[in-house]
């Protein structure tokens, strides 16, 4: 910003007077926002974020407008996302995209994004959503673990009940950021059972689905996860499905952008895009 201490303090006190309310609280450890100053920085940051967006354009020149920021989660990304990607690239040569990190479950734009895509339930206030890929959630676990419990697969490549309970009763079950996951597929699945019940709550919690993917294929324990995240492994043979049940989660992967941001071309191209990536693949069969 160029501007010394003195001075951005001088234009916070300018504005608190404009407005005729205290942003911040004053002590010795430093400032903090006062209940109206939060509410003030919710209302603007937004605006602000496309001012700065303009301004990053209008220096860089036309070239700029065809620039699009996505925050993209990891396990998305990669599993999900850049398998995809190159027909988009391919059919939009006149839109730089670029990607940046962004956790499962944190949903703030920052100044740089022009859309992310999140887990979560849709739209909110001030912010369009467009549903990318809902999640279906099963039990999956290593070939080896399943040989070193001594369980029989039967001929058909499924697992009786009995044996189902004796794997969720003797391995630990993975946990990730989908919280409940695992209480809710049992009580789905007709498992009652006090002790799994209990068990659903006292697995390792591994916070991105790709970590669980891994533990689960290095033979940690079982895993609960969408279709999306174990292909790959399943197509391999390096997991196997142990039910056919799946449990749909509350929140699904959607595209989220500002309100603001709709008049953007580039994303709305990027955002028929991936609604067409979406539609085909839910028209796609489960695999066995």
């Amino acid at each position: 910003m160029n501007l010394t201490q003195s001075a951005v303090s001088h234009h916070i006190q300018a504005l608190e007077q404009t407005l005729g309310i205290e942003l911040f609280d004053r002590d010795r450890s430093g400032l903090k926002l006062t209940p109206a100053g939060l509410r003030y920085w919710e209302d603007t940051s937004t605006v602000l974020h496309q001012l700065q967006r303009a301004a990053v354009r209008a220096v860089s020149g036309d070239e700029a407008g065809h620039r699009l920021n996505i925050a993209v989660p990891s396990a998305f990304a990669n599993f999900w996302l850049m398998p995809r990607l190159s027909s988009f690239v391919e059919s939009h040569r006149d839109i730089m995209l670029n990607l940046t990190n962004r956790v499962d479950g944190e949903n703030a734009f920052n100044s740089n994004d022009d859309a992310a895509i999140e887990l979560c339930e849709g739209a909110t206030p001030g912010i369009d959503a467009r549903e990318v890929l809902s999640l279906v959630y099963q039990p999956y676990a290593s070939v080896s673990l399943i040989e070193r419990s001594g369980v029989a697969m039967e001929a058909n490549g499924a697992l009786s009940v009995d044996g189902l309970i004796y794997l969720l009763s003797n391995y630990s079950l993975i946990r990730t950021s989908m919280a409940g996951g695992w209480a809710a597929w049992i009580k789905v699945a007709g498992l009652r059972s006090a002790s799994l019940a209990e068990r659903a709550e006292q697995g390792p919690v591994y916070a991105q689905a790709s970590l669980a993917l891994s533990a689960a294929m290095g033979s940690i324990g079982i895993a609960l996860l969408p279709k999306y995240i174990v292909s790959g492994a399943m197509d391999t043979g390096q997991l196997v499905r142990l039910s056919d049940v799946g449990w749909k989660a509350n929140r699904s992967y959607f595209l989220r952008w500002p309100a603001t941001q709709s008049s953007n071309p580039a994303l709305m191209r990027f955002e028929a895009w991936i609604a067409s990536q979406a539609e085909a693949e839910a028209e796609m069969p489960t695999r066995g």
